[in-house]
């Protein structure tokens, strides 16, 4: 099990940052503007909450990240993050979980559909 006491992300995989779509807060909005970025380059509308917004998706991954030589992925705003980002995979009262890949922690969210026809 994963502790928050224990996890430690080697970076390699960059999963979270491929696979989920990360909502921000007013409070995240401004701290990335404060760097820099202008609004329309960094977000969209949440597609189910349209008062909402995520984080602009770029071929199939957040922005931000970047993969760099060595194979490790980097976000470009880690100190300024969101605080969903910051928080992942340790969620609301969640101290434990059994693995930090979106796939593995949220199953029914990766549904996987098969193009043949019976």
């Amino acid at each position: 099990m994963l502790t928050k006491e224990n996890f430690q992300c080697d970076r390699y995989c960059g999963q979270c940052c491929k696979k989920l779509t990360i909502r921000v807060s007013k409070a995240d909005i401004e701290r990335i503007r404060k760097l820099g970025y202008k609004e329309e380059d960094f977000l969209e509308r949440d597609l189910l909450y349209r008062n909402k917004f995520v984080l602009k998706r770029d071929k199939n991954k957040c922005v931000f990240i970047k993969k760099s030589k060595d194979g490790k992925y980097l976000c470009r705003i880690y100190k300024n993050r969101p605080k969903t980002c910051q928080q992942y995979p340790f969620f609301g009262n969640k101290n434990k979980v059994g693995s930090c890949l979106p796939n593995k922690m949220y199953p029914s969210a990766f549904v996987s559909f098969s193009s043949k026809r019976e």
